[in-house]
C-alpha cells in the first residue's frame, strides 16, 4: 500500500513539472508573438496640409476612378493639385517588385524624396507600411486625408471629361438598376468587343447584360495579313482594307446589337483588345451615338476586383438607329485632309506608334512592307510594339496618368491649341489617344484612319526622313516596359 502511495506522489510531481514546462512554453510563445507584433507595428508619421512644401512629392493612393474625378463616399471629387496617382491596390495584385519599380519610375516618384501619401480619410497603418516596405525613406500620411483637405478649401484638379472612363463599380451599379453618377438615361447597352482570337471569351463569361460585337465586323474591312497576298489584288481594292466599314454595315451591326443614337453605350474588352474597344468607340462616335463610355481597366480590372461574370446570352431586340449615318464624319480625317495638315503651321501630325516605327526601323505589320512615317509627324508615344500601348496603360489596364500623357505630347508640340491628327498603322492605337485628348477637353482633333497603311499605298505621299528628326525634343522617349 505504501508503495502505491509513493508512486502516486511521484506521478503527481511529474505532471506538475510537465504543467510548469508547458506553461513556460506558452508564456515564451506569447512573448515572441508580442515581440514580433511590436517589430511589425510602425507608427504612422502624419503631416498637415499646411506643412506640405514644394519639395515634397504627393501620392494619391486611392482608386484610379477617384483620382480622375469620380466622387468619393463624401461626394468629394478630383485630387490634390500636383498629386500623382499610385493606387494602393496595385500592391495587392501580386506583381513582381520590378514591375512596381517601373510604375514608380514612369511617374517620376522617387523613393528617396520626402513623400506625402493620402487616402480619403487617414491612411491606415497597413497601407502606410507598404510604402515603407517599398523603400520610401521619408514618407508621411496626410492628416485627415483628402476629405479634410477639401474641408480646408485647398486646391484640387481632375480630368475634364472623366465621365468617359467609368469604373467596374459604376457598371455594376448600372446593371443592378441604380442611377450612377453622370448617368441620366433609361436606355443603355454594355458591349464586349472581341478579337477573332478571343472567339470564346464572351461565352466563358461576360458582364451581366452585355452583348458581343466582333471587332472585325464593326471596326474595319479586314484585309489579307500577308504582304505577298496583296500582289494579285488591284490597288483600289487594297485601299479599302483596314478602313471603316461602309455606313450600311455600321448601321447593320449597331441595330442588330440594339443600339440607337440615344443609347448610352458602355464598351469594354480584354487588355489585348482595349485598342479595339477604343476603335469601336470611334466608329460609334462617327455614326452618331451620343453617349459612349469606356470601362476603365476593361475586363482585366473587372476580374481583379472580383466582379461577377455570367454565361447566359443576352437577348437582343433589333432597333432602328434613328438617324442617318454618319452624324459626325468630321472626326475621321481622310487622305486629302492629312495632306493639307502636313504643311499647316496650326496643325500637328501625331504618330501613335512605337519608337522603332516612328524612326523608320520597321513597318510593324506583316501586311505593310515599307517602314517610315508621314512627313512632319511628331512622336505621340504608344508602346513596345505595334500591338502594345504600355505608354497609355497602368498595371491594371486603366488609363495612364493623363497629365503625364499631356506633358509628353506637349514636348513634341502636340497641344490643344492646334488641329491634331492622330494616326498609327490603321487607326486603332490612334483611337485610344484620340479619346484621351477628348477627355482632356481638346476640341480640334480627329483620327486619320488610313494611317501609315494607306499612306504607303498612295504614290508620292510625302514621308519624313528616317531616323531621329533634327528638331526632336528628346533623343529617346521616356518609356518603361515590362517586357
Amino acid at each position: 500500500m505504501k508503495k502505491f502511495k509513493i508512486i502516486g506522489v511521484l506521478l503527481i510531481f511529474a505532471f506538475t513539472l510537465m504543467g510548469c514546462s508547458s506553461g513556460n512554453k506558452v508564456k515564451k510563445d506569447n512573448l515572441d508573438t508580442i515581440k514580433n507584433s511590436q517589430e511589425n507595428n510602425i507608427e504612422v508619421q502624419k503631416i498637415s496640409s499646411s506643412d506640405i512644401d514644394d519639395v515634397m512629392q504627393i501620392v494619391d493612393i486611392r482608386p484610379e476612378a477617384e483620382y480622375i474625378g469620380w466622387k468619393n463616399e463624401k461626394e468629394n471629387s478630383g485630387h490634390i493639385s500636383n498629386a500623382i496617382d499610385f493606387p494602393i491596390e496595385w500592391l495587392t495584385y501580386g506583381h513582381p517588385e520590378k514591375y512596381i519599380d517601373i510604375e514608380l519610375k514612369r511617374r517620376g516618384i522617387d523613393k528617396n524624396k520626402k513623400t506625402v501619401i493620402y487616402s480619403n480619410g487617414d491612411v491606415v497603418e497597413k497601407d502606410y507600411k507598404k510604402f515603407k516596405d517599398l523603400g520610401f525613406n521619408h514618407v508621411y500620411a496626410l492628416d485627415g486625408g483628402f476629405n479634410q483637405y477639401i474641408t480646408e478649401g485647398k486646391s484640387t484638379e481632375k480630368l475634364e471629361g472623366y465621365e468617359r472612363y467609368v469604373s467596374p463599380q459604376w457598371v455594376e451599379d448600372l446593371t443592378e438598376g441604380k442611377k450612377p453618377e453622370k448617368y441620366d438615361n433609361d436606355d443603355y447597352r454594355i458591349v464586349e468587343i472581341t478579337l477573332a482570337s478571343e472567339k470564346d471569351d464572351y461565352e466563358k463569361g461576360h458582364i451581366k447584360g452585355a452583348v458581343k460585337i466582333n471587332a472585325d465586323d464593326l471596326n474595319h474591312i479586314p484585309g489579307p495579313r500577308n504582304l505577298a497576298d496583296y500582289e494579285s489584288i488591284p490597288k483600289e481594292k487594297q485601299l479599302t482594307f483596314w478602313g471603316l466599314p461602309t455606313d450600311g454595315k455600321i448601321k447593320e451591326v449597331l441595330e442588330n446589337s440594339g443600339i440607337t443614337k440615344d443609347t448610352t453605350v458602355i464598351l469594354y474588352a480584354s487588355d489585348k483588345a482595349t485598342t479595339a474597344a477604343n476603335r469601336a468607340a470611334l466608329v460609334m462616335d462617327y455614326a452618331g451615338v451620343k453617349d459612349i463610355r469606356l470601362l476603365n481597366g476593361g475586363k482585366m480590372l473587372w476580374n481583379l476586383e472580383k466582379k461577377p461574370l455570367v454565361t447566359e446570352s443576352t437577348k437582343i431586340e433589333i432597333r432602328d438607329f434613328g438617324a442617318k449615318i454618319p452624324q459626325n464624319s468630321e472626326i475621321i480625317y481622310d487622305y486629302q485632309k492629312e495632306l493639307k495638315l502636313i504643311e499647316d503651321t496650326n496643325a500637328v501630325i501625331a504618330s501613335v506608334r512605337s519608337w522603332d516605327e516612328y524612326l523608320g526601323k520597321k513597318s510593324g505589320y506583316t501586311y505593310i512592307g515599307e517602314a517610315g512615317d508621314i512627313e512632319n509627324a511628331r512622336f505621340a508615344y504608344a508602346g513596345s510594339d505595334p500591338y502594345a500601348m504600355e505608354d497609355y496603360r497602368n498595371l491594371d489596364n486603366t488609363m495612364f496618368n493623363y497629365k503625364i500623357i499631356a506633358d509628353r505630347w506637349a514636348k513634341w508640340g502636340i497641344v490643344p491649341e492646334k488641329t491634331v491628327s492622330f494616326h498609327c498603322g490603321t487607326g486603332w492605337r490612334a483611337s485610344e489617344a484620340y479619346y484621351i485628348a477628348k477627355a482632356l477637353g481638346w476640341k480640334n482633333t480627329g483620327v486619320y484612319v488610313g494611317g501609315w497603311y494607306q499612306w504607303t499605298k498612295k504614290p508620292g505621299s510625302p514621308v519624313m526622313k528616317k531616323g531621329l528628326p533634327k528638331n526632336a525634343p528628346e533623343e529617346s522617349p521616356m518609356e518603361y516596359f515590362h517586357k
